[in-house]
């Protein structure tokens, strides 16, 4: 009877240790899943704000490397010299090289102020402003003639710091001044072209010819010339 009781005493022993072991390992398994699914959770979080992170950096530095990239483009995209980008930009021309219509050029305009005279054709009249004693501008045009709407001139007394050479395409010296000008201009079959007259004097001169019609202009263009070749200033024969 007493080696039953022992028996039975081990028997019940054995089975809550086993289920005590059993527990203990089920209690760790849970632990260490929970453990695992946590430090997953934080690695991908980490991860995530890691490339975040990343992305933001890119796209904050992106703009300054265009910049950068830009400036250095800009740079290298700049003349060598600077000064050769500040070269006087017309072809010189001879006086010969113009040509030149003195037909019918028998009235002469002169004014005092500036002891100045030109030489307008034929059939031609003249209106002339002033400004404070001194001319400003005289206009010439045509009453008579085949050409339809007429054309007319303007003589323009100009300050000389107004001047830029690289305006124009065209440079003729002359003995006592040099001309600048460029191509004819056409704006909606009114052609116009301008010749800017540097002197050695107080003051400069631009002439201007407007007409309707190119193949009126270019007809008329060789006696345009030859009235700008006529402007006499400050005793200038």
């Amino acid at each position: 009877m007493k080696n039953f009781t022992v028996e039975k005493k081990r028997k019940i022993i054995s089975l809550i240790s086993s289920v005590v072991l059993h527990f203990i390992f089920f209690v760790l398994i849970v632990l260490s899943d929970v453990s695992s699914n946590q430090v997953s959770k934080i690695s991908r979080q980490i991860i995530t704000l890691e490339s975040i992170q990343t992305d933001n950096t890119t796209k904050q530095n992106s703009p300054v490397e265009e910049e950068n990239v830009n400036e250095n483009i800009s740079e290298n995209s700049q003349p060598e010299n600077v000064e050769n980008s500040e070269e006087e930009n017309f072809v010189t021309l001879k006086p010969e090289d113009i040509l030149n219509d003195t037909t019918n050029l028998h009235h002469i305009y002169e004014e005092k102020t500036l002891d100045l005279s030109i030489k307008y054709p034929v059939g031609w009249t003249y209106i002339d402003q002033n400004r404070k004693n001194k001319l400003d501008g005289v206009t010439f045009w045509s009453v008579e003639g085949i050409y339809n709407p007429p054309p007319y001139i303007h003589l323009e007394v100009v300050e000389k710091y107004l001047f830029n050479p690289n305006r124009y395409k065209y440079k003729v010296k002359q003995y006592n001044c040099e001309w600048y000008f460029n191509d004819p201009s056409d704006l909606e079959g009114q052609i116009s072209q301008e010749i800017y007259i540097k002197t050695e004097e107080d003051e400069d001169f631009r002439i201007k010819l407007i007409m309707f019609g190119e193949d009126q202009f270019r007809s008329f263009q060789p006696k345009f010339f030859a009235i700008v070749n006529t402007l006499k200033w400050n005793s200038g024969w």
